[in-house]
């Protein structure tokens, strides 16, 4: 029975954990992507009425860069800053000396965690399925431990093999016990041995 709610509890905890990393994951990324999506909106409504320096709503998400072949330069307000063009993906366009350059910030295991720690929900669910989990297998080590103890416990002693054995000699040898004792006696040591030698 116990066998069967460690598993239980193995499996339990293994399905929580996951639920809460997808549940954060999927507001991570959506929140990601709701932030670009504003950038772009803005972006592109700056760029429709002709300023040449746009200030994005999430500054910290996406860069973007345009370059005329006149010399012309239509970027945002963080294309010089603290930024560093390493934490972000970026793709390339050219066509006829134009050239469109635009940056997005790569996925960073940082704001996942603090993500994990603002929305309590996502980060209940995976703990307790963790502390499921780690107390399934502290209970399945558990009861391996205390099967092998009672292994040991069980295993016969040498000493006694040799003294049955020495009977069994003995009796044979012997002829002051009836000669139907004698035979009982002798079958019922042998199958002690057999037994015992049997379970090392």
């Amino acid at each position: 029975m116990l066998k069967v709610v460690s598993v239980f509890l193995l499996v339990l905890g293994v399905v929580l954990f996951s639920i809460g990393q997808w549940m954060a994951f999927e507001i991570y990324v959506n929140s990601k992507l709701t932030k670009m999506s504003q950038n772009v909106a803005q972006f592109t409504y700056g760029l429709y009425f002709g300023e040449s320096l746009i200030k994005l709503p999430n500054s910290s998400e996406n860069i973007f860069l345009i370059r005329a072949k006149d010399g012309k330069v239509i970027t945002t307000n963080n294309t010089v800053g603290p930024l560093s063009i390493d934490d972000f993906t970026f793709a390339e366009r050219s066509k006829e000396g134009n050239y469109i350059y635009v940056y997005a910030k790569k996925i960073n295991i940082n704001d996942y965690l603090s993500l994990l720690v603002d929305k309590p929900l996502t980060l209940g669910v995976s703990l307790s399925g963790l502390i499921l989990f780690l107390f399934g297998l502290f209970l399945i080590l558990r009861n391996t431990g205390i099967s092998k103890v009672e292994k040991v416990v069980s295993m016969p002693d040498e000493n006694l093999i040799k003294r049955l054995k020495a009977l069994r000699v003995s009796l044979a040898m012997g002829e002051l016990i009836p000669r139907e004792s004698l035979q009982e006696a002798k079958k019922i040591v042998e199958d002690i041995i057999k037994r015992m030698e049997g379970e090392k």
